[in-house]
């Protein structure tokens, strides 16, 4: 195939060329007092004095914890060529104030942000992927980052930055030496995904699941699936390419809103890219073949060989062989915290304890059922955040899900009562299922319990901080 689809650019390269003039025209903004210095050049943009590089645009973000207009004069002291700042913090705090640099006054420095990256991405000519999901995103991104590497340099969403800062920030550090980039996109409401899409302006668009994640925000799973399904409306025409997943019945109610080229992926023989033949190992790791290449990877858990294969679609879309793709995975390594295998006197440990919502909850426990254990299955679960009236409800399915799949639950928080209760209802007795008031009691519990030839599987969202218990261990 073609190397995937790009847009037309309004001017090729990075930073070169554009000045403080030109940023006050994308930020939308006013000069505040003279504006003598509208041809200084700008070399990029700076959330943070502590990274902040000599010649960058420092915008002053704020938020509940942070003010970015306490460190203006760090900003200018750190080399930056120019501060965009609110103005209603200029007129209640900067009346008669001499800055010592120059000043661009925005409504929103957040929104000013956006406006900088959206006209920033039109300088190049790429693929930029866009990756969305109720669960796996970034791991999945990840994986397409890291298969895209064996073609491009590529830029990709640290960690999960996948929201209204992190995104323009993350566009905002291409260079004419990036061939492609990889952005994780998140949303907490209705919008949130349409926003993003307008700053990175993707070509190859992700579409992984449709799950019960901030049910609390959304209400429903419909509701939830026309929030991420927002990104289909941006693959505009045959040129973009909607890569979607073929197994998931929520995604097929969207798929249609894209006018581009409509792609599926996963284990049904209707996606164009189907993989076949799934099986685990001992490890629970995924072994398939796709387009007659065997795929190895070593990142255990079925939803992560279905990662493997929405990074295998984007790499073939983008002409790299199946063949380039599978030797990559063969050595992609598990992100921290997602789906992670640690070795412990003797037993194994699942940390997966970064984030959580009751479809990574289910496939999480599903790696734990589907690994050889010579010993016990114990699955340690904290709550689920952000499901709203649902919640009580969720993790009691959570509970009688995990009592058909490990010999013991323990849970801590408040919402994981409900998850023992289920687990008492599925058949677990009181010494097989316990709630415990607070991490630490849990965690002494689990040191008495586990021994030699053990699976323990560690889960919650990223608020119960259950890393703790690992690292206990």
């Amino acid at each position: 195939m073609a190397a995937g689809p790009t847009q037309t650019v309004e001017q090729p390269g990075g930073w070169q060329g554009i000045d403080l003039d030109c940023v006050r025209r994308w930020s939308r903004a006013e000069w505040l007092g003279s504006n003598d210095s509208r041809s200084v050049l700008a070399s990029g943009v700076s959330t943070d004095t502590r990274t902040l590089a000599p010649g960058q645009v420092f915008v002053a973000l704020r938020g509940e914890i942070f003010d970015g207009h306490a460190h203006i004069a760090a900003a200018f002291d750190a080399g930056a060529s120019a501060a965009i700042v609110e103005r209603s913090k200029c007129d209640r705090d900067v009346t008669g104030h001499t800055f010592p640099g120059p000043i661009l006054v925005v409504d929103s420095p957040l929104l000013a942000l956006g406006r900088l990256a959206r006209h920033y991405r039109r300088r190049f000519a790429i693929p930029v992927v866009a990756v969305v999901g109720s669960a796996g995103k970034t791991t999945a991104k990840e994986m397409i980052a890291a298969v895209l590497g064996s073609k491009f340099s590529v830029l990709s969403t640290p960690n999960n930055e996948n929201n209204e800062i992190g995104v323009p920030r993350t566009i905002l550090g291409l260079t004419p030496e990036h061939g492609a980039a990889v952005i994780e996109m998140g949303a907490r409401q209705v919008g949130d995904i349409a926003y993003l899409c307008r700053i990175a302006q993707p070509t190859i668009g992700v579409l992984l699941n449709i799950g019960t994640a901030h049910l609390e925000v959304f209400g429903s799973v419909e509701r939830v699936a026309k929030a991420k399904g927002e990104l289909l409306d941006f693959i505009v025409d045959e040129s973009y390419v909607a890569l979607v997943n073929a197994d998931d019945c929520v995604i097929a109610g969207e798929a249609m809103r894209t006018k581009g080229r409509l792609l599926g992926f996963g284990w049904t023989r209707e996606g164009h890219f189907s993989g076949e033949g799934l099986v685990l190992d001992q490890e629970g790791c995924g072994h398939f073949s796709l387009q007659y290449t065997s795929f190895q990877i070593r990142v255990p858990g079925r939803h992560n060989a279905h990662n493997a294969l929405a990074a295998a679609s984007v790499a073939s879309v983008c002409g790299i062989s199946t063949v380039a793709a599978a030797t990559v995975l063969a050595d992609f390594e598990p992100v921290a915290m997602r789906s992670e295998i640690l070795r412990k006197a003797g037993f194994r440990v699942i940390n997966d304890c970064y984030n959580a919502n009751p479809g990574s909850v289910r496939a999480a426990l599903d790696l734990m059922g589907e690994m050889s254990a010579e010993g016990r299955r114990i699955a340690v679960l904290g709550d689920m955040l952000e499901l709203g009236c649902q919640a009580p409800m969720l993790h009691a399915e959570i509970g009688r899900y995990a009592a058909e799949r490990a010999n013991i639950v323990l849970a801590t928080g408040p919402l994981s009562v409900n998850t023992v209760r289920g687990a008492h209802e599925a058949g677990m007795n009181s010494g097989r299922a316990e709630h415990f008031a607070d991490r630490d009691s849990l965690t002494r519990q689990l040191k008495s319990l586990v021994r030699s030839g053990d699976i323990v599987l560690v889960k919650a969202s990223r608020g119960m901080a259950l890393e703790q218990i690992v690292t206990a261990l």
